[in-house]
């Protein structure tokens, strides 16, 4: 009998899992949707506009998911709370979160807006990439203001198992970025011809759409979570301070991630502009194996905090290994793709042959790291619902600094290797890193944490 209740259990819990993910993974097709679109339109144009596209975007974003961070803290608080039943303690980290991202999000635009010009002269030689880079991130930093609030509340949002409203903005504001990449960098339809201003454009006119769509839903009353003045305007120190204790190391995190990137994609682009711009076209490509990855992780991070919060341990463990087993086999077929026709994938990003080529031996490569890239993202998603936010940035700095940038730099300046040999060193860096996420979890110290 106890062992039917269990199976009933399980099953109960893939479709939670389920329910949760596919509107997740949706919102990951739309957002990788837009970059692979933005990517292959700039790629007609030549490899300085997708050099310039590539890097300086690259740099906006990092900084922008590193603030945006704080969206770990409040998802894992706002599951929490909501497991618990106490929607008042939901609505008011909703509104500090906000309050906070609001500030980020204005500091950072400023930042990147002034910084722009420091930023391509010191990391290119070429004059052209430099001057459209310099255009494209001034523009982009607007979008900024309204992104990081954005992101912090669709974070809320799925701590609170709403994931179709995120996907529902995502979906609104990429269809306006996707078309208005189309009549803008090629000037259809009456417009002018823009080309890399024309992407900038659209980029931040979306994400100004997706802000209304995400905060004009949380201020319905109907909303799982409310946004309410008073929440806003009445700052709360401890809840400030907890909700920055949580997203620090989550901040941390995704500096050591994406900063390693930007570290990696500055040496790639002393190898000339054809490797850079092939770089940037199999990254583009890759990003599409991160979808299912992203869904469950989402899922795992939402259901672990949730039932932690409802005093439900078993519940939490079993979610997590039961979403990192469905994002393992989907993104492991996405690498079988990725292996067999790498040259058919790059035709669609770029008609540029010496880059095409390039980057098809590059994404053949990376097809061996789909597997272990499922296991970390889908536990790193199960800890970070847990609070377990130290221990994901402990495991991403070890794979990140000790291991990921020393060997690329290996390759690059010591022994002078080509662009296949860095995709080589993130396949090893994904298998280590992966084993550290499964000897976290199931260590089960997470279940300790108290928020």
């Amino acid at each position: 009998m106890g062992k039917i209740q269990d199976d009933i259990n399980i099953a109960f819990l893939r479709k939670e899992i389920f329910r949760l993910a596919w509107p997740a993974i949706l919102e990951m097709v739309l957002h990788t949707a837009v970059w692979i679109f933005d990517t292959a339109m700039v790629g007609r144009l030549n490899a300085e506009d997708l050099s310039a596209v590539g890097l300086g975007g690259q740099l906006v974003y990092t900084m922008t998911f590193v603030f945006a961070s704080i969206g770990v803290g409040t998802s894992a608080m706002i599951a929490r709370f909501t497991g618990a039943g106490q929607q008042e303690k939901v609505n008011h980290v909703a509104g500090q979160s906000f309050l906070i991202a609001c500030v980020i999000g204005l500091i950072l635009g400023v930042l990147n807006y002034l910084g722009a010009e420091i930023f391509f002269f010191y990391i290119m030689r070429d004059s052209e990439v430099i001057s459209m880079g310099i255009n494209y991130m001034k523009i982009v930093s607007v979008g900024i203001v309204f992104m990081i609030p954005t992101l912090v509340i669709n974070s809320a949002l799925r701590g609170a198992g709403n994931t179709q409203l995120p996907m529902i903005s995502a979906l609104v504001a990429n269809t306006i970025n996707i078309v208005g990449d189309y009549v803008l960098i090629f000037g259809h339809f009456g417009f002018p011809r823009l080309e890399v201003r024309g992407a900038a454009l659209a980029t931040t006119f979306a994400q100004v759409c997706g802000a209304a769509i995400t905060i004009g839903y949380v201020i319905w009353p109907q909303s799982e979570v409310k946004l309410k003045t008073r929440d806003i305007i009445n700052f709360d120190i401890n809840t400030f301070k907890q909700i920055i204790s949580l997203s620090i190391p989550a901040s941390l995190e995704e500096f050591s991630y994406s900063g390693s990137r930007l570290i990696s994609s500055m040496w790639i682009a002393r190898l000339g502009t054809l490797a850079f711009a092939a770089h940037q076209v199999a990254v583009s490509a890759e990003s599409m194996s991160f979808m299912p990855g992203y869904g469950f992780s989402v899922a795992a991070s939402t259901l672990v905090g949730q039932n932690l919060g409802a005093k439900r341990e078993k519940s939490a463990e079993v979610s997590g290994w039961e979403a990192m087993k469905f994002s393992l086999v989907l993104m492991s077929c996405v690498g079988i793709v990725f292996f067999l026709f790498p040259q058919w994938l790059m035709g669609f990003f770029t008609n540029i042959k010496e880059v095409g080529d390039l980057a098809a031996a590059c994404i053949k490569i990376g097809a061996f790291e789909q597997p272990t890239i499922a296991i970390s993202m889908t536990l790193s998603g199960a800890l970070r619902g847990a609070g377990d936010t130290k221990g994901t940035f402990l495991v991403t700095t070890i794979s990140t600094w000790l291991i990921r940038l020393p060997l690329i730099f290996m390759a690059i300046f010591i022994l002078g290797k080509r662009l296949e040999y860095v995709w080589m060193v993130t396949v090893i860096q994904f298998f280590l890193e992966a084993l550290l996420m499964v000897l976290r979890f199931w260590k089960g110290q997470w279940k300790n944490i108290m928020l």
